[in-house]
């Protein structure tokens, strides 16, 4: 069995386990934590599906800024704190060594695979194509990936197919092995940055409009709740 699928399961567990706790420790800064797992496990699962700019992004911005600032505010509005104290110490300071362990570990997965094929390309790669032409289910999976990520059959003929084939052929005369290579081309050059602000500012243009105002409407929510009045004086 192949190392993709084992790390996806892994990956996964360890996202929905960071979810549940977020919401389930009562002390702010425990589930602010375990939202910065939840973030690290998303990108491994962002890289083994070969969208490794998400995935940086994730960690950069999401696991490093953004939850600075959650812990900024958690600090400053003095919501909780951590005792060094506290009888569970001991097991906290145990799973915090694990937990750093597992990011380690994801850390060097990331180096040592982003400079590889995504892991759907290696699984497909390996799968065998019957010979002669183009297939209905190539077809209709190439045309997912056209839907998905905005791509026109002019621009996949003109920038795509010669990649895996003769510059005067076009998509529907390609072989079926050669379409299954063109299949995994689009995909590992589908995670770069001017597909992503292509697709993101046109199909996806609403969430991420609304996105922003969820966001304006959490920092609102911030300054009312840092806002204090100032007591009245007695004469």
């Amino acid at each position: 069995m192949d190392a993709e699928p084992i790390l996806f399961i892994v990956f996964g567990a360890l996202a929905l386990i960071g979810a549940v706790a977020v919401i389930g420790f009562k002390n702010p800064v425990y589930s602010a934590i375990a939202l910065i797992g939840t973030f690290f496990a998303q990108a491994g699962l962002f890289v083994l599906l070969g969208a490794h700019f998400v995935a940086a992004v994730q960690v950069i911005v999401y696991a490093g800024a953004i939850m600075v600032l959650f812990l900024f505010v958690i600090m400053l509005l003095n919501l909780g704190s951590v005792r060094a104290d506290q009888p569970k110490a001991g097991i906290a300071k145990g799973a915090a060594i694990v937990l750093g362990i597992i990011f380690a570990l994801e850390g060097v997965y990331i180096a040592v695979n982003v400079s590889k094929g995504t892991a759907v390309a290696q699984v497909k790669q390996e799968s065998t194509v019957g010979g002669g032409a183009i297939t209905e289910a190539q077809l209709e999976e190439i045309g997912e990936i056209e839907a998905t990520y905005q791509l026109t059959r002019d621009e996949i003929n003109t920038e795509y197919v010669p990649q895996v084939a003769t510059a005067d052929k076009t998509l529907e005369s390609l072989t079926a092995v050669e379409a299954q290579t063109l299949i995994q081309t689009i995909q590992q050059e589908m995670g770069k940055t001017e597909r992503i602000g292509t697709v993101l500012f046109s199909k996806f243009l609403l969430p991420f409009e609304v996105t922003s105002l969820i966001l304006l409407a959490a920092l609102i929510g911030v300054i009312a709740l840092v806002k204090r009045e100032e007591p009245k004086e007695v004469s």
